[in-house]
């Protein structure tokens, strides 16, 4: 065992303490004698104490014990080897029994298979990991974290060597630094029979009509045939049998750029010999300049039909597309320059279609156009969707007044059917987005209630104006799925608290998944609301719901009804139903628009017809309105958002909101510079752009021509399958070449723009790409024992090849703390209180010298003992003692009585207790000196004796006292004697 301190800087309060106590020895005089060193003994003891627990004093006992973490790699590397297993077993039999150990697996990710334990048996190996990748920087991390501080431990990896995401190198170094070792046992899998395709390459730009090569790598462990089919897109282009040897094989196909835009293409190989089929595809992009093309999406048949013509007319391709044949790829939007909604739902799209328009605007430069319509903007439900951020407007109402106010009240089913999500997202957590936005779409005047039901109803939200939007959407958001399915009384409930609003207009939105009684008379409720001009929407979520019953609710409620297959669309559905029970995003006033702004746009500068109405929007701050109405509210908006251009119309585009704009010389003219403003504005970069996989890592080199000087600021935006965003500034390698780096563990395809800025104005841009087919995890078998050799040398450990390895000592010492500064605290504070009552309390020198002579006599006990027998011997050799008195020197029996001796003598009856008779100098033995017979009587229990400090100078040194008992029997003997003589 051992002592330390946390703060040993604080022992030095040793020395101020002790000179405080000198001090006050020296110069304290009013306390003298035993006090005093009472005092300075307590003050000595409470000091030391209170320095120690100040210095953080601990207790080091050395740890025995060793705790082992194993990691085992279970990625698709390792084919879930049979030899793991075994070995965790014969490593355990190996485990003394004080030592502990745990399990972690890793995959893509790393989980926890058997906590610190010292059980004996082995838990199976069942957590889930995803087996596409290996992150054992992650395992080792996590093992690290289930070892104490304190504690011996230590890391052995089970692996095939190979990882595809971290840097197990740099964790197996932190692992070292906190003094745990990290061995390694390599587990090489066989090679088989394999064929590879490594790569495919294509130009990055072509030029319309262009041929160029396109080369393909493939690589094999074994000579084989096969067939490589190659596709544009998803067309299949050529095809070609190959031999295919050991090592790396090159082939060419022959391609020719006839259509303008950001083409894909793919390889796929088909060998005789192969193992693994997950590596059997690659992918390149190109771009081939040409004529721009705009992508028009239609709400209805017809609803862009003005604009298509128009734009055809000024020779800009158009592709009109169902919006259910949106490309599923962000790279499939590069082949376009703009998209176009035209009185679109935003129900008509889903939410990840949403998200990549939105990269597309905002990261690859395309523009975005919104047309008008009874079916757009907020009446089409596109309020907090990706796509309102991408245009210069928002879909609510923001700073109006006098607007008509509107009382909400939303009924929503929580049966417990809601808390599943028809594989994909939870639909009772999209119930609750959906009531949150509904609430942010509405005023100040405007009223809300929440009802919740299964079984029965229940009041989640009381109606209240929506001033505590806070405190509202806590309520909403603590609804949770239960029980059963029951409308009829959660309509009930819904019209009692409505009809008690004081708005305007009043409208109920029920949503449930589930099936009801139809016995209630819903009629009957029903036409009472309508009397009151209460409108009732109803939602349909899934092919479970009671369509048939929420439809007729919804046509005897004069309100919608709506089928959500998509649980995703329930947010939009209750925006839209908002913004259509506030009947205010309608504006229907003919009016001759405000010219604001636009100047480059030529068409506007003459006389415009009037417009009879459009859909009322809020502008955002940095938005050009360019047409604006009486009210200030935008007709004609644009804005820059990231890399793109966005416009918003607010009328429509078919006549019948603007009639006489539909018919107007300009129309088509103005509508043509209106989409040329949104297509990418800057000019293709004069360098050339490379990407290239080095590991995990995605490489981008830009080349720049001769002569041309490094850019002052050039990064590049990379955009992931998930569309997740990264930007990396490109720095200087070389002369005239920049590179920078971006993480790529993931298969998919990754999206790069590279832009040249001049402060905040991009000046140059380009698109390239890099796709990753498969994860390293399934290509060619790499030896990764040396690998591991490195990370055990990193870790401090070894490689090791049998179980006995796991548990063999030779592990650090390490000390167990124990902190006893808390009790340092408790007893100094008992101390605190003594020194207190050492100084304050006075003792009597009565009480001083009882207690002085319980303590000698106690001492003296067996010495007066001693001096009683031989006396006693004495005695009875030269006088008899009768039988009485020598049971009472012995103890038997009890002083006091009158004892018989063999002479005539007879005891002493007045023998005070504690009187010893004085001895005579050069006096004889006292049986042979005659005594005086003298009377004492005790003295008086009331009278105190005389405070004294302590003996007199020239004083005779007092003589120990006897007990009573021993000195009286000692007395009357000496009387008996002197009677006899």
């Amino acid at each position: 065992m051992g002592i330390d301190w946390t703060e040993p800087l604080y022992l030095l309060l040793l020395l101020p303490a002790t000179g405080l106590l000198v001090h006050w020895w020296r110069t304290q005089q009013r306390v003298v004698g035993w006090k005093r060193y009472i005092i300075v003994g307590i003050r000595a003891l409470f000091f030391l104490l209170l320095i120690l627990a100040l210095a953080g004093t601990h207790l080091l006992f050395p740890v025995r014990s060793e705790i082992v973490v194993f990691v085992v790699d279970r990625s698709a590397s390792m084919k879930e080897d049979a030899r793991v297993v075994p070995f965790l077993q014969e490593a355990l039999k190996g485990k003394a029994p004080q030592d502990q150990y745990g399990i972690v697996s890793v995959g893509r990710q790393a989980v926890v298979e058997q906590p610190i334990s010292g059980q004996a048996e082995l838990t199976p190996l069942g957590a889930l990991v995803q087996p596409h990748a290996t992150n054992l920087a992650e395992g080792i991390r996590l093992a690290a974290g289930m070892i104490p501080s304190q504690a011996r431990g230590k890391i052995v990896l089970i692996s095939d060597g190979l990882q595809t995401h971290g840097d197990a190198l740099v964790e197996a170094k932190l692992a070292q630094e906190r003094g745990i070792i990290v061995d390694a046992l390599p587990l090489q899998q066989p090679e088989g029979d394999e064929a590879v395709l490594a790569s495919l390459q294509v130009p990055d730009r072509l030029f319309l009509g262009e041929e160029f090569p396109i080369k393909v790598t493939v690589e094999g462990t074994a000579a084989t045939r096969g067939t490589l089919i190659l596709y544009e897109g998803n067309e299949k282009i050529s095809e070609q049998a190959v031999q295919i040897e050991k090592g790396q094989n090159r082939f060419v196909f022959q391609g020719k750029s006839d259509r303008e835009g950001f083409h894909r293409y793919r390889v796929e190989l088909k060998a005789d010999k192969d193992t693994i089929r997950v590596n059997n595809q690659a992918y390149a992009f190109t771009q081939v300049n040409g004529t721009p093309k705009v992508l028009v999406l239609e709400g209805h048949p017809g609803a862009a039909g003005n604009l298509v013509r128009a734009l055809e007319a000024g020779e800009i391709a158009v592709d009109v597309l169902n919006p259910s044949l949106l490309p599923k790829e962000l790279d499939d939007y590069k082949q376009y320059a703009g998209i176009v909604l035209a009185d679109l739902q935003a129900t008509q799209v889903s939410d990840r279609d949403m998200e990549r328009m939105r990269a597309a605007v905002r990261d690859l430069g395309l523009g975005l156009v919104m047309t008008g319509g009874p079916d757009s903007f907020g009446m089409g439900g596109w309020f907090k969707t990706p796509i309102e951020e991408a245009l210069p407007v928002y879909m609510d109402l923001r700073g109006k007044e006098e607007l008509p106010s509107l009382g909400l009240v939303l009924v929503i089913d929580k049966s417990g059917s809601m808390s599943s999500g028809m594989g994909g997202p939870n639909k009772m957590e999209l119930a609750k987005e959906a009531a949150i936005r509904a609430t942010e779409m509405l005023n100040d005047q405007d009223e809300l209630a929440v009802v919740g039901f299964d079984s029965f109803p229940f009041l989640v939200v009381e109606p209240q104006s929506v001033k505590n939007l806070d405190d509202i959407q806590s309520h909403i958001g603590s609804i949770y799925a239960d029980g059963g399915t029951d409308i009829f009384p959660s309509l009930q409930m819904a019209y009692e608290n409505i009809k008690l609003m004081k708005t305007q207009r009043k409208h109920v939105i029920l949503l449930t998944d589930g099936r009801s009684g139809r016995q209630d008379d819903y009629g009957g409720l029903l036409g009472q609301m309508k009397e009151e001009k209460i409108t009732v929407s109803t939602v349909a979520v899934g092919n479970d719901a009671d369509t048939l019953l929420l439809e007729e609710i919804a046509r005897m409620g004069s309100g919608r009804y709506y089928m959500a297959n998509d649980p995703g669309s329930i947010p939009k559905i209750f925006s839209k139903e908002t913004a259509l029970a506030s009947r205010t995003f309608i504006v229907e006033k003919p009016q001759i628009p405000q010219r604001f702004g636009g100047g480059d746009w030529s068409y506007l500068r003459g006389d415009l017809p009037p417009i009879h109405a459009y859909m009322a929007t809020t502008a955002k701050v940095t938005t050009e309105k360019v047409l604006v109405s009486a009210d200030k509210d935008p007709y004609l908006a644009r804005w820059q958002y990231g890399l793109g251009r966005a416009v918003a119309w607010t009328s429509d585009l078919e006549g019948k909101w603007s009639p006489l704009w539909a018919t107007w010389g300009n129309n088509g003219r103005l509508w043509n510079q209106i989409i040329s403003w949104t297509f990418p504005q800057v000019g293709q970069g004069g360098w050339e752009t490379d990407t290239e996989l080095d590991g995990m890592k995605g490489r981008i080199s830009v080349t720049l021509p001769p002569g041309l000087s490094i850019p002052q600021q050039m990064e590049a935006i990379v955009l992931n399958q998930e569309l997740n965003r990264e930007i990396i500034p490109l720095k200087p390698v070389a002369p005239g070449k920049l590179q920078g780096e971006f993480a790529a563990g993931e298969p998919g395809t990754y999206m790069i723009q590279v832009v040249e800025k001049q402060g905040e104005r991009i000046v140059a841009n380009e698109t390239a790409g890099l796709s990753i087919s498969y994860s390293p995890e399934y290509g060619l078998r790499q030896n990764g024992e040396s690998f591991l050799r490195q990370l055990a040398a990193a870790g401090g450990g070894q490689l090791i090849s049998e179980p006995s390895g796991a548990f063999g000592g030779g592990l650090p010492g390490k000390w167990e703390e124990q902190q006893i500064g808390d009790l340092l605290l408790m007893l100094a504070a008992i101390l605190w209180p003594l020194d207190i009552a050492a100084r304050r309390v006075q003792l009597s020198s009565a009480l001083v010298q009882r207690w002085r002579e319980r303590w000698f006599t106690r001492r003296s006990a067996p010495a007066v003992s001693e001096a009683r027998s031989r006396v006693l011997g004495e005695l009875q050799a030269k006088k008899g003692v009768g039988p009485d008195l020598k049971k009472e020197m012995s103890g038997e029996v009890a002083p006091g009585r009158k004892y018989a001796f063999s002479g005539k003598a007879e005891p002493r009856q007045n023998a005070v207790p504690g009187e010893v008779a004085p001895r005579r100098n050069n006096a004889a033995p006292e049986s042979a000196v005659p005594v005086k017979e003298k009377q004492v009587s005790p003295p008086p229990q009331a009278q105190p004796k005389p405070k004294t400090d302590g003996p007199k100078a020239g004083s005779p040194k007092a003589e120990p006292s006897h007990s009573a008992a021993n000195v009286q029997a000692f007395n009357r003997l000496l009387k008996a004697k002197k009677k006899k003589r």
